[in-house]
């Protein structure tokens, strides 16, 4: 089968798309992803993405360790003698 409609979303876009990363400074890349950049929303490259995403997943994994540390541990109960 042929592919005839692939790619027809980014040709409404200007430059089809292609532009200049504000995270990672590529020119004439694809630019499609929106994100949140210093509480701007940005559209940026797929590198970029992907980057941010891991940064905010290992972020998230540290924090939830944190308060896993600062919790108490619960008390270990006596066993039961007969």
């Amino acid at each position: 089968m042929s592919k005839a409609h692939r790619g027809t979303g980014i040709r409404k876009e200007p430059n089809h798309g292609r532009g200049t990363c504000p995270v990672c400074g590529k020119t004439q890349i694809k630019i499609l992803y929106d994100q949140d950049v210093d509480g701007k929303k940005v559209k940026v490259c797929k590198v970029c993405k992907a980057a941010l995403k891991n940064k905010a997943q290992k972020e998230a994994r540290l924090a939830k360790k944190a308060a896993a540390a600062e919790a108490p541990a619960p008390a270990a109960e006596a066993p039961a003698e007969a």
